[in-house]
């Protein structure tokens, strides 16, 4: 009986990916496999595939690492490069940055409007951009004198304030006209630090605000 090698292939929206030229190719095949995890049955969704290459199992990562309780992320910057990053949830940590993290590991693009507000509540304020597209923002751990500038964009991360310590961290999701996710916008700070991270079809990434 041959042997199979248990390893870990991204199971997530791997976008913005640069093209394969045919020698950094592999051809591989579905392996028609059931998974347990901790002695229960995990039915594969639809979009999942587990893959046989060169006797090694590979299985899809975020459906591996969310059904143990991890969240499981993909970003593809020029400033961090092609990472994929898997947490347990912060525990020990305060409201904000219980948040950040459902925010950065559990958001996704595609994603619909009933989830979100399951995750996260019903957002600050519902308004359109300038093409029209509904977006949502999230002002979290505002101050109660917090008043947002709104400069007609649709959407502008408040950096200020949260320099200022007026916001613990902003969140902006712009819409499909079917009610999907496009868009993942999120500033915040942590100790002295301001970041933005994003996500979109073509592109994710977080950076560091000089």
């Amino acid at each position: 009986m041959k042997k199979f090698i248990l390893g870990l292939i991204c199971g997530i929206a791997l976008t913005a990916t640069t093209a394969v030229y045919a020698s950094e190719s592999i051809q591989a095949y579905l392996f028609p496999v059931k998974i347990e995890i901790n002695g229960q049955s995990k039915e594969l969704p639809s979009e999942y595939k587990v893959l046989n290459y060169n006797g090694h199992a590979y299985v899809p990562i975020r459906f591996i690492g969310e059904s143990l309780g991890l969240g499981v992320r993909y970003i593809n910057s020029l400033e961090s490069g092609k990472v994929i990053s898997i947490m347990n949830e912060p525990t020990d940590v305060d409201e904000t940055t219980k948040k950040i993290w459902k925010i950065q590991y559990q958001l996704k693009i595609l994603q619909d409007q009933a989830f979100v507000k399951e995750l996260l509540g019903d957002p600050t304020l519902v308004s359109t951009d300038q093409k029209q597209e509904l977006v949502w923002r999230y002002d979290i751990s505002a101050k109660s004198n917090y008043k947002f500038m709104d400069l007609g964009q649709g959407y502008n991360i408040d950096f200020n304030a949260l320099e200022k310590g007026d916001l613990g961290a902003q969140l902006f999701i712009s819409w499909s006209e079917e009610g999907r996710i496009m868009l993942i916008d999120l500033g915040y700070k942590q100790k002295k630090w301001i970041y933005h991270y994003y996500l979109s079809p073509d592109n994710s990434g977080i950076n560091l605000m000089e």
